[in-house]
């Protein structure tokens, strides 16, 4: 067996903790925005603003927390004990985020906004250092994309729960007071995501690198590495535009079915679907990856995307069952983000080292993120305008023209980004032979230098 192979004992312990990643990631970006207009009660523009500060906040201390974890040294290794110390924070901080405090004006506002800004505190010390891992566990381009299928089926796992059970939880628990429901859901939701992510800590191992922390490169050597990746750039754009975009979607679609449909008492079939189907799909994505590389098979996926999109624009959808089909279109398409984004993502982190003689790991991943998350708050501000704009109005009975405004939103939008997201990615340079190649001159160097 290959040295660098890893066993599906550990595959299974990490992907699993991305289950409890997407309970959080997921809840968000699916109910805070429907929690802060329809439950609270606060317009569409300012919920906007508290949900792009928490975003930004979480912008700013990503790189942080990444630069921090890669220098961090214990016997549990350098990113675990942040995953092990900052599980439970993290569930309290979640039920925090759904509670309904009884503020009115200035105090409301503060309220909602700190809130926010500790929840996302805790959610980046977990999640970086778990995102890191990947790297630390093996350096071997095919073995990434099989953890990273692992990882992928957990976060789609997490997002088919927290999609499907949502609206039922918030519904069931609540009797009719969707305000204590989301109390519950947020208690649900924390306690499952401590107990998986303590089955990751367990299992998972890092690798052990032979450099002190004295030896690791200063931040400007990082910096630089990351100027000179260009692997990485493309990567880097090509996801922030898809997802900063494709939030226009995910964001619109709860208003969209009840608005629109009148179906909201089937809100957690029509996520579940939506999200389900993103799941089916990830072992045929993953395995088209390995068949016919990354970059191909991105150019497929986006193409389809694209396709999906312009149906939802055009048809003229008037039933669930209608609206089920062209959901699961375009959720087996969108399966393939994930998994081939957070496959390229760790190849790059060698083409830097063999470009550069600097390895970053931790750094990469929170400057991603860092420029990620400030492009997701720079779509919810235009959001909260959008919404504005067509004149929505919560739990009110929307115009016909605001409706055809917010079809209009959900659709272009995205269909831009999930555009230019597939001409970038069409001059992506790193297939498996070249990564190959990456990993042995590497390997060579180092031998030299340590003869030297």
């Amino acid at each position: 067996m290959n040295s660098q192979t890893v066993s599906n004992k550990v595959r299974a312990a990490y992907g699993i903790g991305d289950y409890a990643i997407c309970l959080y990631w997921s809840g968000v970006g699916l109910y805070l925005l429907y929690f802060y207009t329809d439950i609270i009660g606060i317009t569409p523009l300012l919920a906007g603003w508290i949900y792009a500060l928490g975003i930004a906040w979480d912008a700013v201390t990503d790189p942080f927390m990444g630069y921090l974890a890669e220098r961090t040294r214990t016997k549990m290794g350098s990113y675990r004990p942040y995953i092990f110390y900052g599980a439970i924070p993290l569930a309290l901080s979640f039920v925090l985020l759904f509670w309904v405090p009884p503020f009115e004006g200035t105090q409301l506002f503060i309220f909602l906004l700190t809130a926010n800004l500790i929840h996302r505190t805790c959610f980046t010390i977990v999640s970086v250092p778990y995102s890191s891992l990947t790297a630390r566990i093996t350096d071997d381009s095919d073995e990434r994309t099989k953890l990273t299928t692992a990882r992928m089926i957990g976060a789609s796992f997490g997002t088919l729960t927290i999609s499907a059970l949502g609206f039922p939880i918030v519904l069931w628990f609540g009797g009719g007071e969707e305000a204590l429901g989301f109390i519950y859901l947020g208690m649900i939701a924390g306690l499952a995501a401590v107990l998986v992510l303590s089955i990751t800590v367990r299992f998972v191992e890092e690798r052990k690198f032979n450099f002190p922390e004295a030896e690791l490169p200063s931040f400007t050597k990082v910096a630089r590495s990351i100027a000179n990746n260009y692997p990485f750039w493309i990567v880097f754009a090509s996801i922030l535009i898809l997802i900063s975009t494709s939030i226009m979607f995910n964001s619109n679609l709860i208003y969209f079915v009840k608005y629109a449909l009148d179906l909201h008492a089937y809100q957690g079939l029509i996520l579940g679907v939506s999200s389900g189907s993103a799941l089916l799909a990830i072992p045929l994505w993953a395995y088209a990856a390995l068949k016919i590389g990354k970059r191909n098979s991105w150019m497929i996926a986006m193409s389809l995307l694209i396709l999906g999109f312009l149906i939802f624009y055009l048809y003229p959808i008037a039933s669930l069952s209608e609206l089920l089909i062209i959901l699961s279109f375009t959720g087996f398409a969108n399966g393939a983000t994930g998994v081939l984004f957070w496959s390229m993502l760790p190849d790059t982190i060698e083409y830097g080292e063999w470009k550069t003689d600097v390895r970053t790991e931790s750094s990469l991943y929170g400057f991603m993120t860092f420029a990620q998350k400030g492009a997701i708050a720079c779509a919810a501000l235009f959001l909260g305008l959008a919404l504005t704009n067509i004149g929505f109005e919560p739990n009110q009975e929307q115009t016909a023209e605001t409706l055809a405004g917010l079809k209009l939103i959900m659709t272009w939008v995205p269909l831009a980004g999930v555009t230019i997201s597939l001409m970038l990615v069409s001059f992506y340079p790193i297939d498996k032979i070249f990564h190959q190649k990456l990993i042995q001159d590497i390997a060579d160097r180092k031998l030299v230098n340590a003869k030297n």
